[in-house]
């Protein structure tokens, strides 16, 4: 990146306008990020997310995920990008319709999906990443039969959705 180009896009900024430029440059060159690459089995839908390369996984065990043995990690709208197949995406809802379950048309895998826990963020399946990135995988167990009353005690998942310009 040239001086010329930096001198550009920074210069002239309000404070709040910097910060708020800072802190989406820190977030996208976190060290502890990684791009990850990732899609449904007929190469339809594509996408790519911004995350650790050791994933945080749940487990839970609400009828739907139950059914479709659902594992999935949680990152903020910011860091998910649909690459291709936005129209080939259907989507399921029931319930109080607050996650919105969306899969592939064509092969009918689900790899990513807007969960209840966190309507502004996305579920992740690891098992739809490509090869390469990731690291190590830790599943940690989640109670959607008591939905309820595990999102008060539980004291990983509701942050999970942040954004870092939230946590700095």
């Amino acid at each position: 990146i040239s001086q010329a180009f930096c001198a550009r896009i920074w210069s002239g900024l309000t404070p709040k306008t910097y910060l708020s430029r800072f802190k989406s440059v820190l977030f996208f060159y976190r060290m502890d990020h990684v791009k990850h690459i990732g899609g449904c089995h007929c190469g339809a839908v594509r996408f790519q997310v911004w995350n650790s390369p050791n994933l945080h996984v749940f487990e839970c065990n609400c009828s739907i995920c139950t059914k479709k043995q659902n594992l999935h990690f949680i990152v903020p709208k910011k860091q998910f990008l649909l690459l291709q197949g936005g129209g080939d995406l259907t989507t399921y809802t029931f319930n109080t319709h607050a996650a919105r379950h969306t899969f592939c048309k064509i092969c009918g895998v689900q790899s990513f999906y807007t969960p209840r826990s966190n309507p502004n963020g996305y579920g992740i399946a690891p098992h739809c990443l490509d090869p390469g990135t990731v690291c190590s995988v830790t599943v940690e167990k989640f109670c959607g039969e008591k939905w309820e009353e595990s999102m008060q005690a539980h004291k990983t998942i509701r942050g999970m959705s942040n954004a870092l310009e939230e946590t700095l």
